[in-house]
């Protein structure tokens, strides 16, 4: 404002064109943490040897070596980081009301779990709030069983 850019300051969470992209850059930075965690165990306990084998049995560059060889090594942590941010992915909700409030302007924050809350705690629909856990629930069961046969490929 001193300078001239903008006029008036900015009130990034009450404005409906901000908030999802807010939501979504917090989301992402809390979920950071545990999966380099993951990543990073994974990579210490990769076996040296096998670059060495890898070597003697044809892989010439590291593009080889990370998908025959580093990652089907860390087929477990993958599938621990996979699993965790889907699931994560589907429960965004606590994220959204803690920072653009329930519920939020223009519903801008609005996600498929704050939409069951809305409708299981505060509406009372029950009916309608089971039929929305229900779909959340196969479709959070679904793409984890699309990620787990992905993963089986992985240096295949």
């Amino acid at each position: 404002m001193k300078i001239g850019m903008i006029y008036e300051p900015i009130q990034w969470l009450q404005d409906p064109t901000y908030i999802l992209a807010i939501v979504m850059l917090v989301q992402l930075w809390l979920s950071l943490g545990t999966s380099f965690l993951a990543f990073i165990a994974g990579l210490q306990n990769v076996d040296r040897t096998m670059y060495e084998a890898g070597a003697i049995d044809g892989i010439r560059n590291r593009w080889q070596e990370l998908w025959f060889l580093t990652l089907p090594a860390m087929r477990p942590q993958l599938m621990f980081g996979a699993v965790i941010q889907i699931t994560m992915t589907f429960a965004v909700a606590d994220v959204s009301m803690a920072l653009a409030g329930f519920p939020s302007v223009q519903y801008a924050g609005h996600t498929i779990v704050t939409h069951l809350i809305d409708y299981g705690t505060i509406r009372f629909e029950m009916g309608y709030a089971s039929a929305i856990a229900t779909v959340l629930f196969i479709i959070m069961m679904t793409t984890n069983l699309i990620t787990q046969k992905l993963l089986r490929k992985v240096g295949e």
